[in-house]
This record gives C-alpha cells, structure tokens and sequence, in this order.
C-alpha cells in the first residue's frame, strides 16, 4: 500500500511588510485585499497544527497543491522554501505553483525557482520527460504509482485569479499519462486550478479547461488533484472507470463551514485482483479550533 498526502493553498501567514516599490503593481491590490479580510481567513496555527497532524501519519509521500505565498513578495518565496524544508526532503514533498506564486512578473530565482528541488521528474521517471514548458510537467513515479504535476500558474491582470496550462504542457501531459497508462501505473494528476468545466467562474477558472479534460478524458488518470477554489470537492470524471477529482480547501482556513474548513488528505492506494483501490480521508479540525481529528473517509475507486 502506497498513501500519498495532499494539502493546497496554505497562503503562508503572516505576510512580511512589502518595501513601497514592492506595491507599484498588482501587489497593491492584493496588499489591500490581505490587510481587510484574508488575514483573518489564514491561520498559521491551523496550518501548523495540519501540518503536524500530517506528518504523523507516515504517508509515503506529501503533495502540496501550490499557493504557498500571497502576493508574490521575494520575502514570501524564502519563507515558503523554509517552511518546505520542515514537510521533508525535495524526494519526499512535491509541489506545483499556484496562482498566488505568481502573482506578478519576476524573476525564476528569487521566486518558485526557489523550490525547483521540489518540482523536478525524480530518476525513477526521466524516461517520461516531455517538452513541456519551464519543465512541467514534471513526473515522480514510486515503482507502479506516478504523480505528475502541472503549472497553470500565470501572471494575470488586477482582478483576474485565472490560469493557464498552454498546448506544449497539455501535449507532454498526455503523451507522458499514455505511457503511463500503458504501463499499467496508478496516474496521480496534480494541478492548482479547478480541472473541469463549471467549477470556477472566468476570472478564476482555468483558460483552458475544455482542452485538459479532453486529455484527461482521452489518455486517462486515476486520481486528479486540486485547490484554488478553497473548497472541499469531489467529482467524478466519466469514463471506464470514472476519475475522481478531489479539490482541497486552504489548509490554513478558519473557517467554519464544513466544506472550507482547513483539511488534508490522505490516499491509501493498492492494488487487489489486478485492479486499482483507492480510498481517501480527509482530516482537520473541527471547526477554527480543537485537535486535528478524522473528518470523512471515502472509498474512490474500488
């Protein structure tokens, strides 16, 4: 048995003070916007004691969905890379960025380059190396289950929260999850933004959303993983079999209402009688306080 640990947007608090030329761009908005109410909504308590949680399970390996920072402060990306560092080593964490992580133009290196250890195709899977763009998608496979990580991380004009994956990226994802497939693999797909149509509206939905389900549709997954939304989601895409596709809320939400709460999950994944089982718990206080405890277990596939 193979279980994967999952979180997304932790939306690491508190936000250092942004220099004045820091703000003279889209900053500024999201400046405003985390001084009137998303410092409210982000606890690092919460998320600490997630986190905690977490890594006493002993999960094989840890999946963060992306939007670690807030407004894209080069401040904000070292704290991050910290903060990775406590989950485990680059070999043991994965991660793709969210929309957050670029929230403005910059540069690779004082930005997510900060944690390209953590986004690299593992040896294990370098013959699935596709020319994607900036290197995604990237591909750790762990003998016969395969995580594979998409960037639809973009920046985007003030009051847009979209993404976008391109067609080189949506090509190398599904020539890597047709060799994949062929294999026989348990295809793990990890993305910041809602995967389907009509789960987010325009300004915060996925450009090209229509094109990744008909890749998904066509080359096949077992497993689509993402955040974004801050919601707690699970839909089935339609197929033989049908993909579950798992959205996370923020991992440090305070948040009461049962579907934003803050939550990681946990996939157990094994194979019986040449098929693949997958089930999934979700843990997290209940309510803004009180210990991490067992929210819902669920039987995806199987």
């Amino acid at each position: 048995m193979f279980t994967l640990a999952y979180l997304s947007d932790p939306h690491l608090a508190p936000l250092p003070t942004p220099a004045v030329r820091h703000l003279m761009s889209k900053r500024v908005f999201g400046y405003i916007n985390w001084a009137a109410s998303r410092k409210n909504i982000h606890d690092r308590d919460i998320l600490d004691a997630i986190t905690q949680d977490m890594l006493a399970q002993g999960a094989d390996h840890i999946a963060v969905g992306g939007d670690l920072v807030n407004i894209s402060l080069p401040d904000e990306f070292v704290r991050a890379a910290d903060w990775l560092r406590t989950l485990g080593a680059p070999d043991e964490v994965s991660v793709i960025p969210g929309n957050h992580d670029a929230y403005v133009a910059m540069n690779a290196a004082t930005g997510i380059g900060r944690w390209d250890a953590y986004m690299t195709t593992n040896a294990e899977s370098m013959r699935h190396l596709a020319d994607g763009p900036g290197g995604f998608p990237f591909v750790r496979q762990f003998g016969e289950i395969a995580l594979i990580g998409l960037s639809s991380a973009v920046p985007k004009p003030p009051f847009f929260a979209s993404g976008k994956l391109g067609a080189a990226q949506l090509a190398a994802l599904e020539q890597i999850l047709q060799e994949l497939g062929k294999q026989g693999a348990f295809r793990a797909v990890m993305v910041h933004h809602a995967p389907l149509p009509g789960l987010s509206g325009r300004r915060r939905g996925l450009d090209d959303v229509h094109d990744l389900e008909a890749v998904l549709r066509q080359a096949g997954a077992e497993l689509v993983l993402y955040g974004h939304r801050h919601v707690h989601a699970v839909n089935m895409l339609a197929g033989e079999p049908p993909t579950p596709v798992v959205g996370a809320p923020s991992a440090s939400s305070s948040h009461t209402d049962p579907d934003q709460q803050a939550r990681y999950y946990l996939f157990r994944i094994w194979q019986e009688s040449n098929a693949w089982k997958c089930e999934m718990t979700g843990r997290g206080p209940k309510g803004a306080e009180g210990p991490v405890t067992e929210l819902e277990k669920t039987m995806l596939i199987g």
